[in-house]
């Protein structure tokens, strides 16, 4: 067994340090919040929330047995793991494991930036796929979508449910680049859903929000090979509340 925290290079530290419960149209949630990210995206939705990527001096990240006996008490319908990246965390796939084999729980990755492998005993995930193009992959994440593209078909293969996201970025991830977002999913298959979110302009960062024109532009686009096509576009204010306004969001602490 892993100590309570692992250090990732960088000095980013690893964990699940955050257990919320809630219930959504009477289907009980149980969400596994991890902390650290291995991407350096330069308009991160953090920034602007103020969320944090990992624990702060006062918290402790959760040992996997203690994780294993809330579940067991809890016994949810779902289990989900939030980041943060979910699939850097080294428990996970222990922890996947036993909501889906011990629980019967439908396990889903609720967001993931495709860079690790979806592991076993996953049902479903959410990829944000941030650009198509490598060279703009590497600008805005510091990183490579190589292993981004290869894992999200990989899942697929598997028979992961999946679904997509990218954000819009004027001038920076344009219209032009969702549609060949959208174009690699369709090779997969048409009927993955797909989210176009609209970029909320982060403290430092020179870049502006599309216009509702744009986004329309970039839904039509994406809609030329997706059949299942949403895109939303929120203000600062709209995403903070979105605790208040969406049910989904609305949970209870428990660890």
């Amino acid at each position: 067994m892993q100590g309570a925290l692992e250090l990732l290079q960088g000095g980013v530290w690893l964990g699940f340090y955050k257990i919320t419960f809630n219930m959504n149209d009477g289907c009980s949630r149980v969400c596994l919040h991890n902390s650290g990210c291995n991407f350096k995206c330069v308009g991160c939705a953090y920034k602007i929330t103020g969320a944090k990527l990992g624990p702060s001096p006062s918290d402790r990240t959760l040992e996997g047995e203690r994780i294993v006996e809330i579940l067991s008490e809890l016994r949810p319908k779902r289990v989900h793991f939030l980041g943060g990246e979910p699939t850097i965390n080294p428990e996970l796939g222990r922890i996947t494991r036993f909501a889906r084999e011990e629980l019967g729980a439908i396990t889903k990755i609720g967001h993931t930036n495709g860079s690790g492998r979806i592991p076993e005993f996953i049902d479903e995930a959410a990829v944000s796929i941030k650009a198509y193009n490598e060279r703009l992959h590497w600008m805005y994440t510091g990183m490579s979508n190589k292993n981004v593209l290869s894992n999200f078909a990989d899942a697929y293969d598997r028979g992961v449910k999946l679904e997509v996201s990218t954000v819009l970025i004027p001038g920076v991830i344009p219209v032009e680049e969702v549609e060949r977002v959208a174009e690699f999913v369709a090779r997969i298959d048409r009927g993955i859903k797909f989210h176009i979110t609209g970029y909320i302009p982060v403290p430092g960062v020179p870049w502006r929000s599309p216009t509702p024109e744009e986004m329309e532009e970039a839904a039509r686009a994406a809609r030329g090979h997706l059949t299942e096509v949403r895109a939303r576009r929120l203000s600062v204010q709209e995403l903070a509340g979105l605790r208040i306004t969406d049910p989904s969001f609305r949970s209870t602490r428990v660890a």
